[in-house]
């Protein structure tokens, strides 16, 4: 396994998030169902919502946190949204939020890595933070899917 900064971590969740957004807005141009689409386009701004804090963590953590190497070795962003290969047309609002909890799940456990191998202080409350972000998102994404049904 190869190593990586914590930077190159913040840098493979910002890309990751972007793409899945992206995913998420290619798909709407393929659905004719409204929630569907409603969820589409809640789904690519909680994306977006996340990618954009990650370029915000970028910028506001310091160097020392930021060069801190960990065991880390960023797999192909296509590896980590696996389920993303389950996007077609007829997709059910139920499936999109699987897929969308997957991610939420994926970048959970990798800063539950991080947090874990974490050598100082400061670093340790940047995982926690992207823990917290993470948690606070997937549980927006779930109160939206339920209210889905209202819609």
């Amino acid at each position: 396994m190869s190593y990586s900064t914590v930077k190159d971590v913040l840098e493979y969740s910002r890309r990751l998030h972007e793409h899945a957004r992206n995913l998420y807005q290619q798909l709407r141009d393929q659905t004719q169902r409204e929630r569907v689409d409603m969820m589409l386009q809640l789904l690519a701004a909680h994306e977006d919502t996340l990618a954009k804090s990650m370029a915000s963590m970028q910028e506001h953590v310091s160097q020392k946190v930021l060069t801190e190497w960990h065991q880390f070795e960023p797999g192909s962003i296509s590896d980590a949204l696996q389920g993303c290969s389950e996007f077609h047309a007829d997709i059910s609002v139920d499936e999109l939020v699987m897929v969308a909890l997957k991610i939420d799940d994926y970048m959970i456990g990798l800063y539950q890595q991080m947090l874990s191998e974490a050598t100082t202080a400061d670093s340790r409350q940047l995982f926690q933070n992207l823990i917290a972000l993470e948690e606070s998102e997937k549980m927006r994404t779930v109160r939206a899917a339920l209210s889905a049904g209202d819609w």
